[in-house]
C-alpha cells in the first residue's frame, strides 16, 4: 500500500483533510495526505477509516508507544475510534482493557479485547489497576476516573478532554498565545495528573498519508477491520448526528455524499 503520490492515475484514494474540516468528498486533496483505498472496501466503509484510524494509530504507537507486553484501558470499545483502538493495541501486542455494554461485548472481544467491563453494572474503577497507558475516548468524569487506574510514571491520552500546551505546539503548529490559552484551559487535568505521578495529553490527529497507508496495508492483511455501524444519505444528516449523539453507535457513523448534494 502506498500513498498516492506515487500511486497510478485512477486508483482510488483515501484522504483525511486538514484541521476543521468535516465530512470530506473525495474531489480534491494534496497528495501527501492520499493513500490507496484498499480494494477490499467500498467507499461508505473506506469513509470511515481515515479520522478515527489515524487517531487511534497516533494516540497508541506515537503517544503511549505501545509493546509487545504493555497494558492499556480504552473506555467505550465499541465506538467509532474505540473499535479501530482495540485492533491497533492488539496490533503492537499490548494487554487490553475495555468498557461496553453487554451489547458491544461480543463485538469488542471478537475485535480482540482482553477484558470487558460491563459499564452498565460496574464501575471500571473499582476494577482497573495498574494500567501501563489509557487512551481516553469518553472525557468527563470518566477521565476523572482514568487517572487512578494508570500505573505511576504511565501517560493518558484523551481525545475528550481539554487541550493542553503540547497540543497547540505539536498538533496545531501553533505559538505561545495558544499554548498559554490551552495551559490555563488544562490546568486541573494536569495537577490531577502530577498528583497520580502520570503523563496527560491531549491528542489532535494530524493528517498522515504515509500512516493512512499503514493503515490500509493492515485491512488489506485482513489484520484491522473497519466496523461501520450504519451509513445515512446524505438528506438524513440531521437524523445521523442525532443517532451518533445518542452514544449507541457499535462502530462509524457514515454520511454517503451522493453526487447532487454539492
Amino acid at each position: 500500500m502506498h500513498p498516492a503520490s506515487r500511486s497510478a492515475t485512477g486508483s482510488s484514494p483515501a484522504s483525511r483533510r486538514t484541521r476543521s474540516a468535516h465530512l470530506p468528498t473525495m474531489r480534491s486533496s494534496r497528495k501527501p495526505l492520499l493513500a490507496k483505498m484498499p480494494a477490499s472496501l467500498d467507499f461508505e466503509t473506506a469513509a470511515g477509516v481515515p479520522l478515527a484510524g489515524l487517531t487511534a494509530l497516533q494516540a497508541l504507537r506515537d503517544e503511549l508507544h505501545l509493546k509487545p507486553g504493555s497494558s492499556v484501558f480504552i473506555p467505550g470499545g465499541a465506538g467509532g475510534v474505540g473499535t479501530f483502538a482495540i485492533q491497533i493495541a492488539k496490533w503492537l501486542g499490548a494487554e487490553v482493557t475495555t468498557t461496553a455494554s453487554r451489547r458491544g461485548r461480543a463485538l469488542v472481544e471478537r475485535l480482540g479485547a482482553d477484558v470487558v467491563i460491563d459499564y452498565t453494572t460496574q464501575d471500571f474503577a473499582d476494577q482497573v489497576r495498574d494500567m501501563d497507558g489509557a487512551f481516553d475516548l469518553l472525557g468527563g468524569d470518566t477521565l476523572h476516573k482514568i487517572f487512578g487506574v494508570v500505573k505511576s510514571g504511565g501517560k493518558i491520552v484523551s481525545i475528550a478532554g481539554l487541550p493542553e500546551p503540547e497540543t497547540a505546539r505539536k498538533d496545531l503548529g501553533r505559538g505561545i498565545g495558544l499554548a498559554a490559552l490551552f495551559w490555563f484551559a488544562s490546568y486541573r487535568s494536569r495537577a490531577e495528573a502530577r498528583r497520580h505521578g502520570v503523563a496527560y495529553r491531549y491528542l489532535f490527529m494530524h493528517p498522515s498519508g504515509a500512516e493512512l497507508a499503514e493503515l490500509g496495508q493492515l485491512i488489506e492483511d485482513e489484520r484491522l477491520e473497519p466496523v461501520i455501524d450504519r451509513v445515512f444519505p446524505f438528506a438524513d444528516i440531521a437524523e445521523a448526528f442525532t443517532y451518533l449523539e445518542a452514544g449507541r453507535a457499535k462502530g462509524k457513523v457514515v454520511v454517503r455524499m451522493d453526487d447532487d448534494a454539492g
